[in-house]
């Protein structure tokens, strides 16, 4: 456990200033998206009201298919890590790795965002519990595999510019912390599917009204 946890320490260590780049992308793009739902034009924030509004007032009485919730959640999930990994095995993707992450961040600030703004303070309780649960989860994750991508990206650029540079060692340990990234992508995507949609359906009533 000590020995794991110092190599965790070392790894953070020698990488933060990816970590920074990704966590700064990321910020940057739920900063952009949460500008972009407080700019929305009116009959653009109007339709967008109508239809959560009406999605809030069924909720109580519904019982969605939380199996269903799970493949979709999870097909989400991961098809997120499978495209971080893929990337992270090419050079030229490295602009597309920062460019996806943003997106993400852009998604989930304009989410935020908006429930603010049409909410206002109940905004703050539908954000809690629909928007936090599984997010714990899926923004760590997704800054830890974007920076591994953008890691093993870089190594096979020195590579290109240095054939003794050893590959198969990083290729080993990326591929192991992807893996560990696919684990957590997977516990989201349940705390989406069944924990979520729980603490969403209290808070419906409050926010429907």
């Amino acid at each position: 456990m000590i020995n794991l946890r110092r190599l965790c320490f070392a790894a953070f260590r020698q990488a933060w200033p990816l970590y920074l780049i990704v966590t700064g992308v990321l910020s940057l793009g739920i900063w952009a998206g949460y500008l972009g739902a407080n700019s929305l034009q009116a009959a653009q924030s109007a339709e967008l009201h109508s239809y959560l509004a009406t999605f809030l007032a069924q909720l109580a009485e519904i019982n969605p298919d939380r199996a269903q919730m799970a493949r979709n959640a999870l097909y989400n999930n991961l098809l997120t890590g499978a495209i971080m990994y893929i990337m992270g095995l090419t050079v030229i993707s490295l602009p597309l790795l920062l460019a996806f992450i943003f997106i993400r961040g852009f998604v989930l600030g304009f989410t935020v965002g908006f429930l603010a703004a049409q909410y206002k303070i109940q905004g703050v309780l539908v954000l809690l519990v629909s928007v936090l649960p599984h997010n714990i989860f899926f923004v760590p994750a997704l800054i830890i595999g974007g920076t591994a991508s953008m890691s093993f990206s870089l190594l096979l650029i020195k590579r290109f510019f240095n054939s003794h540079t050893p590959v198969w060692p990083g290729l080993i340990s990326y591929t192991l912390l992807m893996a560990g990234v696919m684990a957590v992508f997977l516990l989201a995507a349940l705390t989406e599917a069944y924990v979520t949609p729980e603490l969403t359906r209290f808070s419906a009533v409050l926010l429907a009204g």
